[in-house]
């Protein structure tokens, strides 16, 4: 399961995919359903080899405050990408709040060799820890990280030799216990937190954590039954 979302049946929903592009629906208009659900695209025209990589509820009780003061200032709440290549943007999910058309709208511009990996809401306050498929991790301050107004690259968050390696996944964290779990070539899992390994810049190579073996997979956390706050 990738996520539970929270809201209205009048609010939206965003599906960010590893192409860069985001849709969004009303959560009513997405059909109710047992056991595995409705194919995606019965709602949208993903292409070929593009999936989601992260879902978020955009009513205001469950997101938070996605709108700018100014157009030149950052939202309290807004979104942080990275791509298989190392690199790393911000961005608004003001402009995603609307349902989109089954093409939906671009939020990064990934090269072309590369994909986004995963998208999640940020305040800027947060840890980005990120994994590597050589089996290196780099954490650094999410606020590092530029905002862009518009989809892009975005800048370099870890540097890895492109040829052999490639960014696994990232996660924001918010504390020692907000952790990244990854499962290695020996079948065992890692994981890798605030608590145990050093917050340094961005723009680095990162920490070797295996001298042996690669890391597979980012083991997603389960998620959680998010509740809205009461209206009153």
């Amino acid at each position: 399961m990738l996520s539970v979302l929270a809201g209205s049946t009048r609010s939206t929903a965003a599906f960010f995919t590893n192409y860069g592009t985001a849709y969004t629906c009303r959560i009513i208009d997405v059909p109710a359903s047992t056991g595995h659900g409705e194919p995606i695209q019965r709602l949208f025209k993903l292409k070929d080899g593009e999936r989601i990589v992260t879902a978020v509820s955009l009513d205001p009780r469950a997101i938070g405050n996605i709108a700018a003061a100014t157009e030149d200032d950052v939202p309290p709440v807004h979104g942080v990408a990275v791509t298989s290549d190392g690199y790393s943007l911000r961005f608004g999910f003001q402009s995603f709040v609307e349902p989109s058309t089954r093409t939906g709208r671009r939020f990064a511009r990934p090269a072309k060799s590369a994909e986004v990996v995963g998208v999640a809401t940020t305040t800027g306050e947060e840890i980005l820890i990120v994994a590597t498929q050589q089996a290196r991790a780099l954490l650094c301050r999410a606020d590092e990280i530029n905002y862009l107004s518009g989809p892009g690259k975005g800048v370099i968050l870890i540097k890895i030799k492109r040829d052999i390696d490639r960014v696994l996944g990232f996660v924001a964290s918010t504390g020692e216990r907000h952790l990244l779990t990854v499962e290695t070539s020996r079948s065992a899992t890692q994981t890798i937190s605030t608590a145990k390994y050093e917050v340094t810049g961005r723009g680095g190579k990162g920490r070797e954590l295996l001298q042996r073996g690669q890391f597979m997979r980012i083991i997603p956390a389960q998620p959680k039954v998010p509740t809205l706050p009461d209206d009153n």
